[in-house]
């Protein structure tokens, strides 16, 4: 179906699928014990789920030993940002997190100026001063500067993820989409259980905790949101794509404000999404 083939379809998929997913599974975590066992337990289902979906792209694996060699160091970087996302997600309010992933766009940005030698405009520049502000503005509690564990283990992924973006560009689209996507997250599922030397009853117990419904509705919504951003860059513009998927920020926002009725967390925080938003799109200018 041509409808498939637009960049517009992929952006709504990915919007619609991290909305659910940040809520879904901020309902399935409330009862975690063992951040290592969900993170494993996430990825593999997310896995399954992936699965469902190898029919939908074309097979294909890329015949370059090389590319397997960056992917195995790739892969590493994911098993450190996944564990470090899932518990700043069960520490952080979904609009936060959401807020606090596009600092990967200010990382991507340094290492071009840094790394890759890519020309310096103040427009990025200011885009990412924006970016940084509006993230800033969240770690306000009573007139003060907050920075709790989770806000500091969402900052550290996101580096680590602009470092995994830098080496792995283009990668992707030498596979199967959803075979890509099953690698990125069993592969990583299997390093954190052997370097945590997590037990199958231990993820059998672990699991008994969490809300099913939600958990499951979390691994699926998390594989659609994997393959539709990767997609919607493949098929569409980035200066047009990254604007858009940072709008998930001011999504979850209003989701929980109508969840919640918090109007006092409202305000900063849709000041802080369009700060968000806006600082995006100067910097894909």
């Amino acid at each position: 179906m041509d409808i498939f083939f637009k960049w517009e379809t992929w952006v709504i998929i990915y919007l619609l699928s991290a909305s659910i997913f940040a809520q879904s599974f901020k309902i399935a975590n409330r009862n975690m014990k063992n951040a290592n066992a969900l993170t494993i337990l996430l990825e593999i289902f997310t896995a399954v789920f992936a699965i469902l979906f190898i029919p939908f792209f074309k097979i294909s694996f890329a015949t370059n030993v090389s590319i397997y060699l960056t992917l195995a160091i790739v892969f590493v970087i994911y098993a450190i940002t996944d564990r470090l996302n899932i518990e700043s997600r069960y520490g952080l309010e979904p609009s936060t997190f959401s807020m606090l992933k596009q600092l990967s766009t200010v990382f991507m940005l340094l290492f071009g100026f840094l790394l890759l030698k890519e020309e310096f405009k103040i427009t990025k520049a200011m885009g990412a001063i924006i970016i940084i502000l509006a993230n800033l503005l969240l770690t306000f509690e009573k007139g003060k500067i907050h920075f709790n564990k989770y806000f500091i283990m969402s900052v550290i992924s996101n580096f680590l993820f602009a470092v995994a973006m830098l080496i792995n560009v283009n990668i992707s689209e030498q596979f199967n989409l959803a075979i890509y996507t099953i690698m990125t997250v069993f592969i990583p599922s299997i390093i954190i259980t052997l370097v945590t030397k997590t037990r199958i009853q231990t993820l059998k117990e672990e699991f008994s905790l969490y809300n099913k419904k939600a958990f499951l509705l979390a691994a699926f919504t998390w594989c659609l949101m994997l393959i539709s951003s990767v997609k919607a860059y493949q098929v569409g513009d980035v200066t047009i794509v990254a604007p858009l998927f940072a709008l998930t920020s001011i999504i979850n926002v209003i989701i929980e404000f109508i969840l919640n009725r918090n109007t006092k967390k409202l305000i900063p925080k849709l000041i802080a999404a369009i700060l968000l938003v806006l600082g995006v799109i100067i910097i894909k200018l």
